[in-house]
């Protein structure tokens, strides 16, 4: 018999092991797809292009070779006329146009953008690199790179969202008033350099008597000619296939007006006559080659170390890749039609656009608003319309390199104006006086800052105003006062617009000991309603018991309604203990006619440590009999005290 169970007992526990072997198995198993999941997940996120690409079809193809194509039209013009601006070869400008478009295919989560030169980009390159030899703009590309990498990596994105709108409305009709200053030069057909807005027209007026008629010509004709063809299809009346041809058309124009000025230059040179006006020079032909970035160079007898050559773009490094990624977000946001952004991953993207577009020589690159409007107008499916994008430019890089000398500068400085003419935002002057005069004065200092000095110190200026903009918000709440009644009670309520940390707690205590005082509110029960009160630090916390202890000093009765946990959490720990709290308006008249009572703190927090007695009232006290079961006892001395019931199990 004693065999028999032994037997059974041994069979039983075979069998319960084999169960627990699977068990473990099957929990391993689940795990592992579990971390696979997610692994993939995290994947499709990085890479964007693994989402969409496998239901891409013919249609999604038409769509995107239509919107990259036209997009390309227009890049190939814009592309040399940032570089010009930039003070860089024109083939530099379609250099940076590549990697772009390769890469941002793989990563980018918004069909609309495309990275490349612009206007801005440009200006600020120029303005960093101005006096340096041109090494410094495929290292700075390459810095701009890694900066906006750890932005990315950190999750740093928050810091766009301290440049407002108005900031950045004055930063960019500073940044357009400037472009078109600077390329006057060219209209005219002068030549100088110039670093600020007050340099530049100083030189405009000192050198205009030798300015060339047939710039000044051929470069009012084409602004004419631009900004006419801009709005061809809406002057026109058209329906259906003539109003699309029109647009395009439209779409075309700088590509149409280079286009045109290289067939006038070429037919003057065929002739045999002078050309009268100015040319852009020879550049070389041919596809960049993958190098490095130079990490110091040698120039005659002098050897410029890495190091040295990063103190010199020390703040370009910081500023470029701040602004490219704001101008980057803001397109995602434009186009996500109530959607959530992935602000980490445009980062990322850009990040990586510019580290492998330092390696053929690239400037610094980011989206623009001008060319996603044109992608998104041309019916742009996915990401995908950078290929044909970046197959437009490389076909312009081979053919075209070698006849850029045909190119008249008037007409790059005609384009540039034509398309920085339409960021002055003069529209948001009406709006922000009938609602926001602070932000309206906020825009005029960062457009007269960077007028008068450079764009980047008006940014910054305009940045540090919104600060303390904001920390004067945070340190000087506005305070609603109400006498109100409720029942047969007479108190004073005062509720703050926003929450109360330690910039505001000084003004708050000022303030509320005012009120108490003031013959309207003597001897009533002074109510704070914490009702936009997000949070509470410490500073705040100990300033809130102190206003308790001197209003109780003065026999009256101090309340705080509607405050969350969290706050009394924060209040308890920061030791102070008699502060009276009140969950509904109902139930001030209980706490003021004395019906309190007393709670340990263990109660609402188990994992905290017994440190003392804080009073509570009859409206904390229900939701906690809600919670969970309660016994009521009455001590010696006649305090209410609340323990935990005894569980049945």
């Amino acid at each position: 018999m004693f065999e028999k169970i032994y037997y059974w007992v041994c069979r039983k526990t075979k069998l319960r092991a084999n169960s627990n072997e699977r068990s473990k198995s099957s929990k391993t198993h689940h795990n592992r797809s579990k971390k696979h999941g997610k692994l993939l997940n995290s994947v499709r996120r990085r890479l964007p292009i693994l989402t969409w690409l496998p239901d891409y079809d013919r249609q999604k193809a038409v769509g995107d070779a239509i919107a990259g194509i036209t997009v390309g039209l227009t890049m190939v013009p814009q592309s040399i006329a940032y570089a010009s601006l930039a003070n860089l070869s024109p083939q530099v400008g379609l250099y940076s146009a590549l990697m772009g478009g390769l890469f941002y295919v793989f990563l980018g989560s918004v069909n609309q953008v495309s990275i490349g030169p612009t206007s801005l980009m440009a200006l600020l390159t120029y303005e960093f690199t101005k006096d340096l030899p041109h090494e410094y703009i495929p290292l700075l590309t390459f810095m701009c790179g890694l900066v906006e990498m750890m932005m990315g990596l950190l999750k740093l994105g928050f810091l766009v969202d301290l440049i407002s709108a108005p900031v950045i409305s004055g930063f960019t009709t500073a940044t357009s008033l400037i472009i078109v200053l600077s390329q006057l030069k060219g209209i005219l057909g002068v030549r100088f350099k110039g670093d600020t807005v007050v340099d530049i027209v100083e030189k405009l007026i000192k050198h205009f008597n030798e300015r060339r008629n047939g710039d000044i010509y051929l470069g009012l004709t084409a602004i004419a000619f631009l900004l006419t063809m801009r709005q061809l299809y809406v002057i026109i009346p058209a329906k259906g296939k003539l109003k699309r041809a029109l647009w395009y058309l439209s779409i075309s124009r700088n590509t149409l007006v280079v286009l045109i000025a290289m067939f006038i230059t070429y037919m003057y040179e065929s002739s045999g006559s002078p050309v009268p006006y100015l040319t852009t020079s020879t550049v070389e032909a041919g596809l960049p080659t993958l190098q490095l970035p130079p990490f110091g160079y040698t120039s005659g007898n002098t050897t410029v170390t890495l190091s040295e050559m990063l103190y010199e773009i020390r703040s370009a490094m910081f500023i470029i890749p701040l602004v490219s990624i704001l101008a980057n977000v803001s397109i995602a946001k434009a186009y996500a039609n109530g959607g959530t952004i992935d602000a980490t991953q445009e980062m990322l993207a850009l990040a990586m656009c510019n580290i492998v577009g330092s390696f053929i020589r690239s400037m610094p690159t980011c989206g623009a608003f001008t060319r996603s409007a044109v992608s998104q107008a041309s019916g742009v499916q996915t990401t995908m319309s950078n290929i044909y994008c970046t197959i437009l430019m490389f076909m312009a890089i081979l053919f075209l390199t070698p006849h850029f000398h045909l190119i008249p500068k008037a007409i790059l400085s005609a384009v540039l104006i034509a398309a920085v003419c339409s960021l002055v935002d003069y529209h948001i002057v009406k709006p922000l006086w009938k609602t926001s005069r602070i932000e309206l004065f906020v825009a005029i200092i960062t457009l007269m800052t960077s007028l008068c000095f450079t764009v980047e110190i008006g940014l910054l200026v305009g940045v540090c105003i919104n600060i303390i903009h904001l920390a004067m918000l945070w340190s000087r709440p506005k305070l609603k006062i109400e006498l109100s009644k409720i029942s047969t009670v007479d108190i004073v309520m005062v509720t703050p617009n926003s929450g109360l940390y330690f910039p505001s707690t000084d003004y708050m205590y000022k303030e509320v000991m005012r009120i108490a005082n003031q013959e309207p509110y003597l001897n009533k029960p002074l109510v704070l309603n914490c009702i936009h009160f997000k949070g509470l630090d410490y500073t705040a916390a100990k300033g809130m018991g102190l206003i308790s202890s001197e209003i109780q000093a003065k026999n009256q009765i101090f309340i705080m309604l509607n405050a969350s946990e969290k706050i009394k959490y924060v209040i308890r720990k920061a030791g102070c203990k008699t502060l009276v709290y009140c969950d509904s308006i109902d139930s001030i008249p209980s706490i003021i006619n004395g019906e309190q009572f007393v709670e340990k703190v263990a109660l609402l927090n188990p994992n905290e440590s017994d440190d003392g007695d804080v009073k509570i009232n009859m409206a904390e006290l229900a939701p906690l009999l809600q919670v969970q079961s309660v016994q009521i006892s009455n001590g010696n001395n006649g305090t209410v005290k609340v323990k935990p019931a005894v569980s049945s199990e």
